[in-house]
């Protein structure tokens, strides 16, 4: 969809639903003003719980000894559905992948992390950094060893192929491609992780090519610069 040609929404709806092992352990509502021009020039994040607050959960917690064990079970038994809803068109589509795509603990608070993802075409040709784009849902989860499970964190933001991420109305504009298309088959299960793996590789891939574009930009620099001044002394020594 272009930008510049079509109308973007004044508002969106998010329903959500964490589940474990098919029970609803998380639900939220939010509602979401798209209409300003702060929304539409900054970078794009929905938060669903305030970084101050968590939501308590029937699920025990593990860790320790049992931490990869741990790690995968909830991979294998957190889903997640992310309706978003264009109350003005009333259409709407679920962007979850259902799924998660992936589950790692964060470096730092050693929180853990589940995320969720779709990947689709972005709004650019072929080649361009945004030829293909992730909207990725993070759970983060915490608790201590043997107590209550608690969901920390869940929020959605917008990534191109070099990890940066979109601003309000480039994320409006991909958003409406989606609801307009309607409901994918490639979000679901093990296809979803594996567009996923995909779109990471493809990063990757990316990011190897701007470093190798560096090198030689850095390499060709260097040589002017050499070539200079081998040139200004020969110059004044042969004067």
């Amino acid at each position: 969809m272009d930008v510049n040609s079509c109308t973007l929404p004044t508002e969106l709806i998010f329903a959500v639903d964490v589940y474990y092992q098919s029970q609803i352990i998380y639900s939220k509502v939010e509602e979401l003003d798209t209409s300003s021009s702060w929304f539409l020039c900054s970078p794009f994040r929905v938060d669903l719980l305030d970084p101050k607050d968590s939501a308590s959960t029937p699920v025990k917690y593990l860790g320790g000894s049992q931490d990869e064990a741990w790690l995968k079970h909830l991979e294998e038994n957190l889903s997640l559905s992310w309706i978003v809803i264009n109350p003005t068109r009333k259409k709407a589509v679920n962007v979850s992948s259902r799924r998660a795509v992936s589950v790692q603990r964060h470096w730092l608070t050693g929180d853990v992390q589940v995320r969720f993802g779709t990947v689709t075409a972005g709004d650019e040709g072929r080649g361009s950094s945004r030829e293909m784009v992730e909207c990725g849902v993070v759970v983060t989860c915490c608790g201590k060893e043997g107590g209550e499970m608690h969901v920390r964190e869940v929020c959605m933001v917008m990534e191109d192929m070099e990890g940066k991420g979109l601003n309000g109305k480039e994320s409006l504009v991909i958003l409406e491609g989606v609801i307009e298309q309607g409901r994918r088959k490639g979000g679901e299960g093990n296809e979803g992780k594996a567009k996923f793996e995909e779109f990471q590789e493809r990063k990757r891939e990316r990011k190897e090519e701007n470093q190798r574009k560096e090198r030689v930009l850095d390499l060709v620099c260097i040589t002017v610069g050499v070539v200079g001044f081998v040139a200004f002394w020969s110059a004044i020594l042969f004067k």
